[in-house]
């Protein structure tokens, strides 16, 4: 289901700060292409109004935040991941291997969705059968993505959510 249309006239909805009951969403990015990185963050940004991503260019330090940083913050806000698979030390599937053995209350909070510039289709076949990953991303990541991950991603309406 796409985003509703607003009135061209209507100011801009943040949608990072919205809540949907108490948790507040987040993003993360988990790629070693620093460019890449720029446009999520751009295209994060311009479909909220401002919210930005935390960012890893290296896998292990974004499965170290989740690991220990993540479990600390305030009530951990529900999260979407954009993870690349196609990076050196640690690619996307080693890392799902790993995050797989977290505690559940973490894995439950984390909307996964792999961002690749791969469009071979074993590498879109093994998103699909992993339960940890919602869905397969060609990139770049572009504003109308973002806005369609968010109405998937919170299950009441966008009229439902309450802004913060």
């Amino acid at each position: 289901m796409k985003a509703p249309q607003l009135p061209l006239n209507s100011p801009p909805v943040n949608f990072l700060n919205m809540e949907t009951k108490n948790n507040a969403l987040n993003f993360v990015v988990i790629d070693d292409d620093t460019i890449n990185n720029m446009v999520c963050k751009a295209a994060i940004k311009s479909a909220t109004g401002g919210k930005t991503a935390i960012c890893f260019n290296k896998p292990l330090e974004g499965l170290h935040y989740f690991e220990n940083l993540f479990q600390l913050l305030n009530s951990s806000p529900r999260t979407i991941l954009f993870l690349d698979i196609n990076m050196p030390d640690m690619n996307g599937w080693e890392w799902l291997e790993k995050f797989s053995g977290f505690q559940q209350e973490i894995k439950d909070k984390l909307s996964i969705y792999i961002l690749s510039s791969s469009v071979n289709p074993t590498d879109i076949d093994h998103a699909h059968a992993n339960s940890l990953v919602k869905d397969y991303i060609v990139k770049p990541l572009t504003k109308s993505k973002v806005l369609d991950l968010l109405e998937e991603t919170n299950s009441e309406s966008i009229m439902d959510l309450k802004v913060v």
